[in-house]
């Protein structure tokens, strides 16, 4: 079960949710970070702490203005039920009207007996994701609030901020609300590529990244690294809002696309950020902190390919992440490398997406 990115994070205008590249930008923004790699319960697994990437995304608001006093940040041992709700109630009740919060959670996630999407706290205590918005409505003074989550179920944040349409709320999740979400940092890591202005999200290279791009960018990566799908919310009148300005522009078609490379005779997954314009290229690959790059020449990469394209109405037979086993269905719809499969004599609640070495053709 994965870690749940859970951020608050206030953007300075209503044109731009974020400018990655100006300090003051983020003078008006309040950062709520709980991230978990560890619980005293010793039956919920824990995660290796190298080169956690909740960290980086700290230190990226602190290196962009936002004042020390304006973050809230608590991890491990320090994220106990009680002081995650009253030292959370107490950080946002500081913010005026023309603030804007940041929230992030990573750690595990599930849902309870009475169906809510719950994210665990230290002794093993829920947090439901209800509760959370609820929080924000009640004790937020500003009207904008963005909400990630990096963990199992962490779309029911999503669901949970579409009941308060008139706050400027936007959701971005590393999983839909009932499917469990992959151990990896890979939500994260693109959260925090887009908070830093990288040009490979920028999809209409014009110099800016909008919340559009970067949900699109997160659904992308999930879907193809992870197998998983992702899951946001943006109200409409926020979709163009910006992310990062001043992004520098694409000078090459292959940036963004993601590739093939064989070393020892296997292919590996990659990820074009960069190109030097004498046909070297930078690859990225998929590891749990991705932080593993190569330049490359161009006949070192191969193109990228889904395992499997079956067509909608196909029938298969699917291994749900429910229980580990497979059961006859027909693909409803399709994203990317991924299908959605309605299970033969199930209600549609059991749909669930289904990554191509977990589906077969019947």
């Amino acid at each position: 079960m994965k870690k749940i990115l859970f951020l608050t994070f206030l953007l300075f205008s209503v044109h731009s949710f974020l400018l990655a590249q100006s300090k003051t930008g983020f003078s008006k923004t309040w950062v709520v970070m709980v991230s978990l790699l560890e619980w005293a319960d010793t039956s919920l697994s824990t995660f290796d702490k190298a080169g956690r990437i909740d960290e980086k995304i700290i230190h990226f608001f602190k290196n962009n203005g936002v004042p020390a006093n304006q973050i809230l940040y608590l991890k491990d041992k320090q994220a106990s039920t009680s002081t995650v709700r009253s030292e959370f109630v107490k950080f946002i009740k500081q913010a005026n009207k023309e603030d804007k919060l940041f929230f992030y959670y990573a750690g595990h996630g599930y849902k309870n007996e009475a169906d809510k999407v719950c994210f665990v706290t230290y002794k093993g205590d829920e947090w439901s994701a209800e509760e959370i918005v609820q929080t924000v409505n009640t004790n937020f003074a500003g009207n904008m609030a963005f909400f990630t989550a990096d963990c199992c179920n962490s779309g029911g944040l999503a669901n949970e901020i579409k009941k308060y349409p008139q706050r400027a709320y936007v959701a971005l999740n590393s999983v839909v609300p009932t499917n469990t979400s992959t151990s990896n940092w890979t939500f994260s890591n693109a959260l925090l590529y887009g908070l830093q202005g990288k040009n490979f999200i920028d999809f209409d290279n014009n110099g800016a990244i909008t919340v559009s791009e970067l949900a699109k960018y997160i659904d992308e990566e999930m879907a193809t690294v992870e197998g998983q799908k992702a899951y946001y919310f943006i109200p409409n009148n926020m979709k163009n809002w910006v992310v990062a300005n001043n992004v520098p522009v694409k000078k090459n078609l292959l940036v963004g696309k993601r590739v093939k490379v064989a070393y020892d005779g296997q292919d590996y997954l990659g990820f074009v950020e960069d190109a030097d314009g004498k046909n070297n290229y930078k690859v990225r690959f998929y590891s749990y902190t991705n932080n593993e790059s190569e330049w490359l020449t161009l006949n070192r990469l191969k193109s990228f390919s889904c395992e499997k394209d079956l067509p909608i109405g196909s029938k298969v037979s699917a291994l749900s992440a429910y229980d580990d086993k497979w059961y006859p269905g027909k693909v409803i719809n399709k994203f990317l490398c991924l299908h959605l499969v309605h299970y033969d004599g199930y209600d549609s609640e059991w749909d669930e997406w289904i990554a191509p070495q977990k589906i077969k053709k019947l």
